[in-house]
């Protein structure tokens, strides 16, 4: 892993830190299903960070279940945490319409 590399880590595990803290604190104090699915896609997608970063330095093995070709956590890590953006969002759309 080059120099460059490491940093962006490190500049993507900060930001997305304090992206996933804050939506901790707002699912917290708003308690919905729709904040809670939209918190849950930010902090899935900081552990998929922390995942690729964890491979990357070859601390974790990548998985050898496969799936599509493609090891099955990274997977999911790639579609769970869009799928739970998806969900609060059409949570939020549909209460107010009906």
């Amino acid at each position: 892993m080059t120099d460059g590399e490491l940093v962006l880590y490190i500049i993507k595990l900060i930001i997305n830190g304090i992206a996933a803290f804050s939506a901790v604190l707002l699912w917290s104090r708003a308690r919905d299903a729709a904040w809670a699915s939209i918190s849950g896609g930010i902090a899935i997608n900081y552990a998929g960070i922390i995942y690729s970063l964890l491979t990357d330095l070859h601390i974790v093995e990548v998985d050898r279940v496969l799936l599509f070709g493609m090891p099955l956590t990274s997977l999911v890590f790639a579609v769970l945490s869009p799928a739970l953006f998806i969900t609060g969002i059409a949570i939020m759309l549909f209460r107010n319409r009906y």
